[in-house]
């Protein structure tokens, strides 16, 4: 059996596109393929709108998901079987810098989910594409919805109306939670802010509008806190 080189690997590449190589792809292949990746797509669209945990819903990314995997359908389907076509589409897609940043995590597992289903689509590979995407709902709907306890931290943000009496109050806090922890205080023209991490235990908040009842806080926000900036 005679070894392939690179050289007729190249040479093979240029006569495929001399001789039209690309016909090989019909307009039924191009539909089908586009078809199943906007379907696709479409599913992973749902699957975002459905799981999403963050604070502001952003629409135009859950749609850039579904375009992400018919536009990388269009690409596999180009340079499927040529090597020249593939180098040059790796040195026009170098060129291309995107600048748009990722704040989730979650949201980058999610491009990269709609361009692999788009690379398997693009190559009429639809079991890949169809079996991986259910799969990977049911595992991402499993860990979302596993029945997590809702936390017993809370972020209190304390406004005094008299300086002198921040230990009085501390200590009264310290009576009706578990654990308290100062994240931090700012003073400006006698006035004294004080933000600080409490464990409630049982949820039991009535604490904050005795203080605010006796006078003894200007204001007084009670915010739910898990380490985790989208949950304040």
């Amino acid at each position: 059996m005679d070894q392939v080189t690179f050289a007729d690997v190249l040479q093979k590449s240029f006569i495929a596109m001399s001789m039209g190589g690309t016909d090989r792809i019909t307009t039924l292949n191009i539909l089908l393929n586009v078809s199943m990746s906007f379907l696709v797509g479409m599913f992973i669209f749902y699957m975002y709108k459905k799981t999403y945990q963050g604070v502001l819903y952003q629409r135009s990314f859950n749609i850039s998901l579904v375009l992400a995997s018919t536009v990388t359908a269009l690409v596999i389907m180009t340079i499927s079987g040529n090597l020249i076509l593939s180098l040059g589409m790796v040195g026009a897609l170098s060129i291309v810098r995107f600048r748009t940043p990722v704040k989730d995590s979650m949201d980058l597992v999610f491009l990269f989910w709609a361009i692999s289903t788009g690379i398997a689509n693009g190559v009429g590979y639809y079991n890949i594409s169809i079996i991986g995407s259910v799969m990977i709902a049911v595992f991402l709907l499993l860990l979302t919805n596993s029945g997590k306890a809702p936390s017993d931290a809370f972020l209190l943000i304390l406004q005094l109306t008299d300086p002198s009496s921040e230990d009085e109050i501390l200590d009264e806090i310290r009576s009706h939670v578990d654990r308290i922890a100062i994240k931090s205080k700012s003073i400006s023209d006698g006035n004294v802010e004080i933000t600080m991490e409490l464990k409630v235990p049982g949820d039991k908040s009535v604490f904050v509008n005795e203080l605010q009842e006796q006078g003894k806080v200007k204001r007084a926000t009670l915010v739910s806190y898990d380490q985790d900036l989208s949950a304040v």
